[in-house]
């Protein structure tokens, strides 16, 4: 760690800021799809959703990692297990790859385990946060990854000037018997404001209308709490069947209501018919929307695509794009594609 890793700055007791140096690094590649679905277990999260923790927590598991070492001759003992996102796009596509420094990619063994890369990760400042999931004597941290995610796209660039360095590699360091350690995000400062969403894509698409099954709440009475609702009802959909192509996507917009409206949230469905009377059925319509996703980053804050959508569309689509304007006959669509990457469908036209 001494001669890869420099301490700059703490930020409080569970993050810090530091420089590492470049990497040689070697491990087994895995690409993540819109359509990859989890390791098969029951009606849950783990089993619908795949993702570089899911990834890693395998392939330390099953020996994979272990035999790779093996390979190259290296203690896991001695040395960091690392996960790393690259190859990085938006709307749930990227690759994980999954192993250890080595000191050169020069020399390498004549046979390697199918899917062996190699990879250099860049020098570069990372915000460093500790994890402790297990809740292990003797260490502190987040009790799972996901809370150190809310604090470096919340608290972090707030007790900071750094955001998301889309240069560099974000990773996790793991023990050798799948303990997640830290959690690694690639820093820089800005430039000026619009610096800031240079991780988003936007990208004009067609869309069929969309069948929906969901649980609404009315504006302006904890109208979050449609998304509790529905996951607490979840299940009864999936029984069903009618979401098993589109179990790792949720889906949140208003609908009109009694001179206001009401938030709806729920999963996509390929029938109405069986569905269970705990849920509102509603098709969305459909045509031409922008997609507006982050680049599948670890860190993601959800709530900015909101932001582009309501406020920066002239900025980063309209500018450049003259003939389209918004319909306000269509809602704003928000997708939570396995329940990790945020992104939405702003409705336009073409100006009459």
């Amino acid at each position: 760690m001494n001669r890869t890793e420099t301490f700059v700055e703490k930020v409080n007791d569970l993050c810090s800021i530091v420089d590492r140096t470049e990497l040689n690094f070697v491990g087994i590649g895995v690409p993540v799809t819109f359509e990859s679905q989890g390791y098969p277990n029951k009606l849950s999260f783990e089993s619908n959703t795949l993702n570089d923790y899911f990834v890693t927590k395998k392939y330390i598991a099953d020996g994979t990692i272990a035999f790779l070492a093996e390979t190259f001759g290296i203690n896991l003992n001695e040395t960091e297990i690392i996960s790393a996102r690259y190859d990085v796009h938006g709307d749930g596509n990227y690759n994980v790859i999954v192993g250890f420094p080595i000191d050169s990619l020069d020399k390498l063994p004549d046979f390697l385990p199918e899917h062996t890369l190699t990879l250099k990760l860049p020098a570069c400042r990372y915000a460093k946060m500790e994890i402790n999931e297990q809740k292990r004597e003797g260490r502190i941290g987040y009790g799972e990854r996901m809370q150190a995610d809310e604090y470096f796209i919340g608290g972090f660039r707030k007790d900071t000037e750094y955001i998301f360095n889309i240069a560099g590699f974000p990773m996790n360091t793991w023990d050798a018997s799948g303990d997640l350690l830290t959690k690694y995000e690639p820093i820089r400062k800005s430039a000026d404001e619009n610096d800031r969403f240079d991780t988003f894509e936007v990208k004009p698409v067609l869309l069929p209308p969309w069948k929906i099954a969901c649980c609404t709440q009315l504006h302006g009475k904890d109208e979050h709490m449609c998304i509790f609702k529905y996951f607490d009802v979840a299940t009864e959909v999936y029984k069903t069947g009618l979401s098993r192509y589109n179990q790792g996507d949720f889906y949140g917009f208003p609908v009109d209501w009694e001179n206001s409206y009401k938030s709806c949230f729920g999963s996509r469905v390929s029938s109405f018919d069986g569905l269970p009377n705990s849920v509102e059925k509603i098709t969305l319509p459909g045509g031409l929307y922008v997609h507006v996703t982050q680049k599948e980053f670890n860190g993601d804050n959800p709530s900015m695509p909101y932001d582009v959508a309501f406020n920066h569309m002239d900025k980063l689509y309209f500018t450049e794009n003259p003939a389209f304007e918004f319909d306000n006959s269509r809602k704003v669509i928000a997708r939570f594609r396995q329940a990790n990457c945020a992104s939405v469908f702003v409705p336009v036209r073409k100006k009459q």
